[in-house]
């Protein structure tokens, strides 16, 4: 069974796909720091974006196995899971571990981690 680095760079791969499962690398907001958003709009852009890139790699988010949620304050949770359960669809709940106190950039207040099947063609 093979393999495939999606778009490696340095360290690592944004993308590893093998036998129809995607392992995202952690994936933070785009511009998050330069404008500066809260919680809700950075996790909300967020995981518009993974939309767009599970739909890219042929799944989408009633796929995804599992994520891990990286939140710089835990004082922002409960702001986090409003985006969260707004996002996720319902019976479609994938398992989840959320992290706090992790070093992120400045600016950025999460990050996200996701494991997702393909879709089967």
């Amino acid at each position: 069974m093979e393999v495939i680095h999606h778009e490696p760079h340095g360290r690592a791969s944004r993308i590893v796909e093998h036998d129809g499962v995607l392992y995202f690398e952690i994936h933070a907001p785009v511009d998050a720091a330069k404008r500066q958003m809260t919680m809700y709009e950075q996790a909300t852009a967020l995981l518009h974006r993974y939309d767009e890139l599970l739909e890219q790699y042929g799944s989408d988010k009633c796929h995804v196995l599992r994520a891990e949620i990286i939140l710089r304050n835990s004082s922002d949770l409960e702001e986090f899971n409003h985006a969260w359960t707004e996002w996720v669809e319902d019976g479609f709940q994938p398992a989840r571990l959320t992290h706090t106190g992790l070093i992120l950039p400045e600016g950025i207040l999460l990050g996200i981690v996701m494991t997702a099947a393909k879709k089967a063609v």
